[in-house]
C-alpha cells in the first residue's frame, strides 16, 4: 500500500518563501521496537498471553513495568550525579534520596515496586558494565537515523574504557536470557538499531565524520537473583547487526508504503 497521509491530521502550514503557506506532511517514523516487533514477530508473547489470559497478563505487564521504571530511575540518577561529582558515595546518596519521592508522587509506582527496583539498581552498581564506563554523555538520550527515518531513546549514551563511544540499555529479566533465542536476538537488533541511528546523527552534523558507536549492550539485571547479564556487541559482531537493522527498516517502510523515503 502507497502512503496516503490523513489531510486533515497529516498535514501541518508554515510560512515559506515571500511568506506564502507551505503545506508539510508528516510521515511515519517508527520506534526500534515497532520496527523489530513488526518485522521480527515473537511468537512467543502471543502463546504467553493465551496461556496465562489478557487480563493476567495486563497485569503482569504492569507490575513488570513499574519495577523496571523504579530501576531506571534509580540508575539514571546515579549516573547523573556521578557525572557531576565523580564521587559514587554522592551519588548513592544522592539517587536514594531524589529516586523514591518522584516514582511514589510523579510516576505512582507502588512502594513495593519502588523496593525492589533499588534492590535491582544495588546489583547494577555492583556489576561488571557499570565499572566500565569513564564518561557520561546523556541519559533516556533521544535519538533518529535521518538515513533511515526511525527513532529511539537510549537509556545511557557514554564512553566505555576499552572501546569508547557507548550504547547500553537497561532491562530487568525473571529469567536467564538464553543465547540465540529470539529475546537475545530482538535485543541485538535493537542495540544495533541505537547504535546506527547515533552514527547517523553524527554524520549529520559532521559530514566528515569517521567517530562511531564501537560498543553496544543490553544490561539484564535479573529479578530473582544478583545476576546481572551484559549481552554486548562490538567490532564485527556490531557491524553485522546494524546491517541486519537496516535491511529491516528498509523493509519496515516498504511495507507501509514509505518506499519513497529510501
Amino acid at each position: 500500500m502507497d502512503f496516503q497521509p490523513n489531510i486533515n491530521r497529516d498535514v501541518e502550514w508554515r510560512k515559506g518563501w515571500h511568506d506564502l503557506a507551505e503545506a508539510y506532511v508528516k510521515i511515519k517514523v517508527p520506534g526500534v521496537t515497532s520496527v523489530i516487533g513488526d518485522m521480527i514477530p515473537d511468537p512467543g508473547i502471543e502463546e504467553w498471553i493465551k496461556a496465562v489470559g489478557k487480563e493476567a497478563a495486563d497485569k503482569i505487564t504492569q507490575a513488570a513495568g513499574w519495577r523496571g521504571t523504579a530501576m531506571h530511575l534509580f540508575i539514571e540518577n546515579w549516573l547523573i550525579e556521578m557525572k557531576k561529582s565523580g564521587d559514587p558515595s554522592a551519588a548513592l546518596r544522592f539517587t536514594q534520596t531524589e529516586s523514591p519521592p518522584f516514582l511514589l508522587k510523579e510516576e505512582e509506582v507502588p512502594q513495593f515496586k519502588v523496593d525492589e527496583g533499588r534492590k535491582l539498581f544495588y546489583n547494577f552498581i555492583e556489576s561488571e558494565p557499570a565499572s566500565q564506563y569513564t564518561k557520561l554523555i546523556g541519559t533516556e538520550t533521544s535519538i533518529y537515523s535521518p538515513i533511515l527515518f526511525y527513532r529511539g531513546k537510549i537509556d545511557w549514551l557514554y564512553e566505555q574504557q576499552l572501546y569508547g563511544l557507548s550504547v547500553s540499555d537497561f532491562k530487568t529479566t525473571s529469567k536467564p536470557i538464553e543465547p540465540k533465542s529470539r529475546k537475545e536476538e530482538g535485543y541485538k537488533h535493537q542495540i544495533g538499531a541505537y547504535a546506527l541511528a547515533v552514527d547517523h546523527m553524527m554524520l549529520k552534523k559532521d559530514p566528515t565524520s569517521t567517530k562511531k558507536v564501537n560498543y553496544a549492550s543490553i544490561i539484564a539485571v535479573h529479578t530473582k537473583s544478583s545476576l546481572v547479564q551484559n549481552i554486548a556487541l562490538f567490532d564485527d559482531e556490531l557491524q553485522e547487526y546494524k546491517d541486519r537493522f537496516e535491511t529491516i527498516v528498509r523493509g519496515y517502510h516498504n511495507k507501509h508504503g514509505q518506499s519513497f523515503l529510501l
